[in-house]
């Protein structure tokens, strides 16, 4: 016959008995076990069988780490805090190099479209004088400042509207960025629960 037949609330009395095996049974439990291992066969096969791995456990001796364990440990430990040191450098060496890329990027930005907006709201010889004297200060920085400048004009012209807000979400991602380094960093005020 199944064992599951004969004692259908076996899985309750194993606890018990391995409860019972630590010493951590109360005696109303205590004397609800014994009551049943006289009453189920199966149980009290199992019990016994417990006591006798529990009996060689306790007759076994204890085995300590292997020589030099605690020393390895340490090393790797310390080899794994010095990797992780480093990938937070490099996450806040490439985050800040975005950041001035993100921030030289909307400065000039900003200057093209106000040139732009400069040149469309008033065509007035003043106006006019202003736009190339900005001109020639722009060619005076050199033919790659020029050349970015007409290119990000262009740019700005044909996608303006989606380039400004790409290019807020990549600053406010390297916000969260720069915030979630801030709280994660090695040797921060954060706590595992194990130092």
């Amino acid at each position: 016959m199944d064992r599951t037949m004969e004692c259908e609330h076996s899985e309750q009395f194993t606890a018990l008995m391995s409860l019972e095996l630590d010493g951590r049974l109360d005696g109303d439990d205590r004397q609800r076990l014994e009551q049943h291992l006289v009453t189920c066969p199966a149980c009290r096969v199992e019990w016994q069988a417990m006591q006798q791995v529990s009996a060689l456990f306790a007759a076994s001796p204890m085995v300590g780490p292997p020589l030099g364990f605690a020393v390895r440990l340490d090393r790797r430990l310390a080899e794994k805090k010095k990797q992780r040191r480093q990938l937070f450098g490099g996450l806040a060496l490439l985050t800040g190099s975005l950041s001035l890329a993100g921030v030289t990027v909307a400065v000039v930005a900003l200057i093209v479209l106000g040139v732009i907006a400069w040149q469309s709201f008033d065509s007035s010889p003043a106006v006019q004088q202003g736009t190339e004297l900005a001109s020639q200060v722009a060619s005076g920085v050199g033919l790659v400042g020029k050349g970015a400048s007409f290119f990000l004009g262009d740019l700005l012209l044909r996608y303006g509207a989606p380039l400004v807000l790409l290019l807020l979400a990549g600053l406010v991602l390297l916000v969260a960025l720069w915030a979630w380094l801030l709280v994660k960093r090695p040797g921060g005020n954060h706590h595992n629960g194990y130092v």
